[in-house]
Parts: C-alpha cells; sequence; structure tokens
C-alpha cells in the first residue's frame, strides 16, 4: 500500500486536491475501486458536488490534456455510494454481510413510552432527524461521546469535570440503566417490533471493525481524518489493509474534537512532515494569516514543524490568485458596548451585503445577542441551538403579510392561517378553529372574509402592526420584530451567522467576530487550535473581544 498524507493550513485547498487525485486514478482504477470518505453528510455532498462539477472537470481537462466529462456523467449515480460519511459505509457493509436495520425516531418514541426517563430532560421537546436526537438528547449525546472515545460509560464519566457532568443532566446510574434498556431494545423482537440487529452511528463502524474479512478498496480517500474518532480511526485502518493506494489529508492544528475521541497528539506527529504539503492560501489575508501563525507557532515548536501557508492575492485577469496580497485587518475589541473601533463594525453590519460570523468557545452569547438585537439585525443560528433566544423568523413573516393584510389585500390561505393563528385568541371570533380553517378550500383570502364569517373580530383592523395583537413575545422581542419589517431586513438572505468554534469548522466568512471568553480552563494547545481554527474562517476582518476572565 501506498500512503499519502496531505497536510494544509486553512484554505489552502485540501478537497480540492483530493478531487485532482480522484480524477487522476481513473487512468488506471474504475470509479467502483475509488471510495472516497468523510465525517458529515455535508462534506461529502461537497466532495461529490466537487468531482462531478463540469468546470472543475474543464479546468483538469485545460491542467493536464485529460477529457473526462463524459465518464464523470456516467459514473455519477457511482459516486453517490462510494462518495460517503464512515457511518453510511459501515451500515452498507454490515447490512451486505449479515443484515440489519436502523435506529430512527420512531423507535425512539417507542423506548420513551416504555421508559419514561428517556422524556424527562426533554418533555415536550420533539426530534425530527435522527441526527439531532443524538446530537442533543443528553442521554445519546453521552454514550455516543464515551463510545467516540473507545470508553466504557463509567470510565468516561471519570474523566468529566463537573461542570460537564451537569450538561448530561443525568446522574451515572441513570445512564448506565438507560443504556441497559437502549441495549435490550435493539436487540429484543418483543420491545422493537419484531426487527433484528438494529444499528445506530455507532453499531455501525463497531459492527464493521468486527468483520472477519477486510474489504478490498483500491483507493481510498479520507478527508479531515484529523477529527476521527477512536472507533473510526479503528474502521480507516480496517479499510486501508488492503489499499492499492491510500490518501489521508487533514490539518493537525484544526484538530478540535478530543472530546469526540479526536487525538490531536498523534495527528501531529504522524502529519508534521506530510507527503504532500498544500502552501497557497485562498482565504486568509496577510494580517489575519499573520495572527494566525503567531497563536499557532508553540504547537509548531512543540512537535518539530512549520508551514509555509502565503496569504490570499487578488484574483488576475485569468482568474487566478496572481494580483497583489490582501492586507485584511484584525480588531482588539474592549466589548461590543463601546470600543473606539466598534462604529466600524456595525457601519459593515448595517451597510453591506457582507457575511458575518459572530463566534464563541461554549455556553451562552448574550453579549453577542444583546448587540445584534439592538441593531435589529436579523441573525440565523448554524447546527448549535441557543437557548436564551431563537430568531423568530415565522413571527417575522406574519408581519411583514399583516402590514398588507390589514389593508384588505387578500392571502393565499396558508399565508392566512399563519397570521390568523399568530393572533391572540381574545381578538378571533367564535368561529375561528383550527378545524374550521382546514375546512376552507383553496384560494386567496382578505380580512374582511374572516370578519365577515366570524374568524376575526373586526378590531382587529384598527392596526398595521400584528404585535398589537399578540401576548406571546415580550416587548423587547415585539419591537426587535417590528423594526426588522421597518428597515426591510427580511428581505436579504441571511447574512450575520451565530455559532460555537466547532461549528463553523471548514466554513469561511468574510467576517469573524470571535468571542475570546471561556467558562473553564483548558489545555494550552486546545486552546490555541480553537483559536486558530475560529481565526482562520475570515476572509476579510477579524474582531477579538476580550474576555472578562479565563481566555481562549
Amino acid at each position: 500500500m501506498q500512503k499519502i498524507r496531505i497536510a494544509g493550513p486553512p484554505g489552502t485547498g485540501k478537497t480540492t486536491y483530493l478531487m485532482k487525485r480522484y480524477y487522476d486514478t481513473l487512468d488506471t482504477y474504475q470509479a467502483t475501486d475509488i471510495l472516497v470518505i468523510s465525517h458529515t453528510k455535508t462534506a461529502a455532498n461537497e466532495i461529490r458536488k466537487k468531482i462531478n462539477d463540469p468546470e472543475n472537470i474543464a479546468e483538469y481537462h485545460k491542467e493536464t490534456g485529460k477529457d473526462l466529462f463524459n465518464l464523470i456523467k456516467e459514473t455519477k449515480k457511482i459516486r453517490e455510494k462510494n462518495v460517503s460519511t464512515i457511518h453510511k459505509y459501515c451500515k452498507d457493509e454490515i447490512i451486505k454481510s449479515e443484515g440489519g436495520d436502523v435506529f430512527e425516531i420512531p423507535d425512539y418514541d417507542r423506548l420513551k413510552a416504555n421508559y419514561r426517563i428517556f422524556n424527562i430532560h426533554t418533555l415536550t421537546r420533539t426530534f425530527n432527524f435522527i441526527e439531532a436526537l443524538f446530537k442533543d438528547h443528553p442521554f445519546f449525546k453521552f454514550v455516543g461521546f464515551a463510545r467516540d472515545n473507545g470508553k466504557d460509560l463509567t470510565s468516561y464519566y471519570r474523566t468529566l469535570s463537573y461542570e460537564e457532568r451537569v450538561e448530561y443532566k443525568y446522574s451515572i446510574q441513570e445512564l448506565v440503566y438507560m443504556n441497559d434498556k437502549y441495549k435490550d431494545y435493539k436487540t429484543n423482537p418483543l420491545l422493537n417490533e419484531g426487527r433484528k440487529n438494529i444499528m445506530d452511528f455507532h453499531d455501525m463502524v463497531e459492527k464493521f471493525c468486527a468483520l472477519p474479512k477486510d474489504p478490498v478498496i483500491p483507493v481510498l480517500m479520507i478527508d479531515e481524518a484529523q477529527d476521527s474518532s477512536v472507533i473510526q480511526r479503528a474502521a480507516e485502518e480496517k479499510m486501508s489493509r488492503k489499499c492499492d493506494l491510500f490518501y489521508k489529508a487533514g490539518d493537525p492544528d484544526q484538530s478540535i474534537f478530543e472530546f469526540a475521541g479526536a487525538d490531536p497528539d498523534s495527528f501531529h506527529k504522524e502529519f508534521a512532515h506530510p507527503d504532500k504539503e498544500l502552501d497557497i492560501g485562498y482565504r486568509c489575508p496577510r494580517k489575519i494569516n499573520e495572527w494566525c501563525r503567531e497563536v499557532i507557532k508553540d504547537v509548531w515548536d512543540h512537535y518539530g514543524y512549520t508551514r509555509k501557508w502565503t496569504p490570499r492575492r487578488e484574483l488576475g485577469p485569468d482568474g487566478k490568485p496572481t494580483g497583489p496580497i490582501v492586507e485584511g485587518k484584525v480588531y482588539p475589541l474592549m466589548n461590543l458596548s463601546q470600543d473606539p473601533d466598534l462604529h466600524i463594525l456595525i457601519d459593515k453590519l448595517i451597510n453591506t451585503k457582507e457575511t458575518f460570523i459572530f463566534t464563541y468557545r461554549s455556553g451562552e452569547p448574550r453579549d453577542i445577542l444583546d448587540f445584534l438585537i439592538k441593531l435589529n439585525l436579523p441573525i440565523k443560528f448554524l447546527s448549535d441551538k441557543v437557548q436564551s433566544f431563537s430568531y423568530p423568523a415565522r413571527d417575522v413573516k406574519n408581519q411583514r403579510e399583516f402590514t398588507s393584510f390589514s389593508q384588505d389585500e387578500p392571502k393565499t390561505l396558508a399565508i392566512a392561517k399563519k397570521i390568523l393563528k399568530n393572533i391572540d385568541s381574545e381578538y378571533r371570533g367564535s368561529h375561528y378553529s383550527k378545524e374550521e380553517m382546514e375546512k376552507l378550500e383553496r384560494g386567496r383570502y382578505d380580512i374582511n372574509y374572516f370578519i365577515k364569517k366570524d374568524y376575526l373580530l373586526p378590531i382587529v383592523k384598527k392596526t398595521k402592526d400584528l404585535q398589537d395583537l399578540v401576548s406571546a413575545n415580550d416587548l423587547k422581542t415585539k419591537n426587535y420584530i417590528r423594526n426588522i419589517v421597518k428597515e426591510n431586513r427580511d428581505l436579504d438572505d441571511f447574512r450575520i451567522f451565530v455559532a460555537n468554534i466547532h461549528t463553523i469548522k471548514g466554513m469561511e466568512f468574510d467576517h469573524v467576530v470571535l468571542d475570546l471568553n471561556i467558562s473553564r480552563e483548558e489545555p494550552k494547545y486546545t486552546k490555541k487550535r480553537l483559536k486558530f481554527v475560529a481565526g482562520s474562517r475570515a476572509k476579510e476582518t477579524l474582531w477579538l473581544i476580550k474576555s472578562k476572565g479565563l481566555s481562549l
């Protein structure tokens, strides 16, 4: 087996490099011989999209003289299977070998119906997707991290701080009891409606590792390998045993998932001197590049390597980065209430169409939310949830629609239903009910129809402001909704995002605002990698909010 380790700092095109190597291998191998693995569906979809993209095929043709257009088109369906997450690949292998079924939301519903303990900390929370259940339910989240780290529940629990234990809500005794019931459900046909070999994501990987035979994969490509957990690394090792070519791409400086079983120390050692090092930066401008290098320098010194990593250049007439180096800027901020440079950030937020990420280590980003709400800016949270605030997207849409609805503009039945549902019951007529609304035929209805039919009281026509008819929102939220619509900020696509650092890895934004506060102390190199990942998302400016206490 020839193993090719590919390393490169943020924005140096590791995925693009893998795409080109995929094209190269088609000289010798069939598309069915090549397996590309990433850690998430989103990442796998992105790689697949890159490989299938006619523009990338044309660029490769221009660089090499090889025309792969027809071959890529003919083999597109193969990549639906062979460009995959590790869990999906392992599941397919298990089902092919010994059969099986997947643990889904209806299984969870049956589980909590039989054992109420599964629902005592989630209560009315509805999980629509299995990924959300495993990510957000405290039991499944805890068990997942324990298995990612290759530990039994009690051993893993002992490694956690008091604060971390509190986050999981259940005691270790409860967690062990629940795990016994969970295992029993997956294997007991009397509980699971006659199904056998029910698997969750971790079962898929563990059972694959236990298969007696190793798969034959002539060409294996693994992207973002620094994020692999203990059991995923075991699966990758099994996959690679009979390979001709094994491309392993990653960046140890971006290894920030230690809590999920990643091993930055061993990855730093393995990738200190890779077989291929990518060094041309396509994202970070000079000032941010220099800041990132300074942040990560101690890590490089400790493991005995450095990276060349050039800053981003302007694109030339040919679309290549051959122009002047982009300068960029790093702004330190005392806080988001007062700072000499704060007006620059506010001006960019309000008067440009550029993208922003407000990011933080953990906890509730209250100062960030207060700042953005005061500016009446629409916010989109990425995959992590914030308990203290939820962007009122539905209320904003209803607010805009009600303005014209109150002035007799007809609306589709679907929109009318949402508006009437939003209005307090004291302003609805005696004929209103969800069942009565369902009886209406599709069409367009104005407000006078609903008043005449006693769905609404006539008083609702005295205001153009839906918030006057809604009591569910507090005054702060009502004014936030009013001002977003008044200033037409809801008409643009979302461009201001809020998420913790782990969520934004692999993404890029024009501007990054990083809150340096942390709630508890962490190892030195862990903090440096987190800062490095966060800052290196920025294409134009980086804003650093000074910590009030412990700092990244």
